[in-house]
């Protein structure tokens, strides 16, 4: 007996072999790329390599890092928009460069170039001074920026970047006068906030809890709620400016289009490695606590962060 297969799954058949398209069955039959798009060592990259291993191990297929660092997390970002969306490229990132809230020239639509899968981690910043500072708390630091007669410079680590916009934040909702002092990533910004260069800054947990008592004073922590590695700092909301609430988050993201098995099988790996003990165990000593999402709850999240940069982009007149 002769089977007649339909001219519409023949040809979608062959454009599946054709690109590589994941298959439920098949998914995954190869080496999967994870783009991070930062240079070896930094916070990002920690956390991708700290899930690497349990990840691979549930695939069944090794997962190799691919740093491209560059234009604050666009370069990486770029590459991933335009890869194909074969399941085999999967990227890692934090807000900026799939929001872009400062309309930086770029070659995709932030919109509808990636697929969330899910968040990895959120944390807390660490609102920090240098130790020899005269500014002993928040009230302290508002006060300061809004005295005429002092100038008061807060570093971060790009423009666009979360940091930068979390602290443009702090001074809007705080009716303080605060002057940024972009730089290229984290390291510089540290030095200078230990040096007194600039006058405070928000860190992350591992910034900023290493060099506690150690060269920084930490005023508060950005979160609604206080830090379980610091249960002593007040949040930045209790300490004189109310509502004020941010956390970093670092997602998974694909190409837009990567078929729905393959999207499901790299969040199943995800949750696999978030319950492993010891990567749970190294998140928590890095100030991070594990989240799992939906795709739909990822992307609503990712949407909702687009909406609130744009509009305080807007406000204050930031410019890339």
């Amino acid at each position: 007996m002769i089977r007649i297969v339909p001219r519409t799954l023949l040809v979608g058949a062959l454009i599946a072999s054709a690109y590589g398209v994941a298959t439920a069955d098949d998914y995954p039959s190869r080496i999967i790329k994870l783009v991070v798009a930062a240079p070896a060592g930094g916070g990002i990259d920690i956390v991708g390599r700290l899930i690497e291993p349990t990840m691979s191990h549930n695939l069944g297929q090794k997962i190799i890092v691919d740093n491209r660092p560059g234009a604050n997390g666009i370069a990486g970002a770029t590459f991933v928009a335009h890869a194909p969306p074969d399941g085999y490229t999967i990227f890692i990132s934090v807000a900026g460069p799939v929001t872009n809230a400062l309309n930086a020239p770029i070659s995709y639509d932030v919109e509808t170039a990636f697929q969330p899968i899910s968040r990895v981690m959120t944390s807390p910043f660490f609102l920090v001074v240098p130790a020899s500072s005269k500014i002993k708390t928040v009230a302290d630091l508002i006060a300061a920026g809004k005295d005429a007669k002092e100038t008061i410079r807060y570093g971060h680590p790009g423009l666009g970047t979360v940091t930068h916009l979390a602290t443009a934040l702090l001074g809007k909702m705080a009716g303080a006068n605060f002057i940024a002092i972009p730089y290229r990533g984290s390291a510089g910004q540290v030095q200078d906030t230990l040096s007194g260069q600039v006058q405070f800054g928000l860190l992350a947990a591992p910034d900023a809890l290493s060099r506690r008592n150690d060269g920084l004073r930490i005023l508060a922590v950005s979160s609604a709620e206080r830090s379980a590695l610091a249960p002593d700092i007040p949040t930045i909301a209790e300490s004189g400016v109310p509502g004020y609430d941010v956390a970093l988050w670092h997602g998974l993201f694909a190409p837009a289009k990567t078929p729905g098995p393959a999207v499901e099988r790299v969040r199943n790996a995800l949750a696999a490695a978030q319950q492993d003990e010891a990567t749970r165990a190294r998140f928590a000593a890095l100030g991070m606590v594990p989240v799992l999402d939906t795709a739909e709850q990822f992307a609503t999240i990712v949407k909702n962060q687009l909406d609130k940069d744009a509009a305080l982009v807007k406000e204050l007149d930031l410019k890339p």
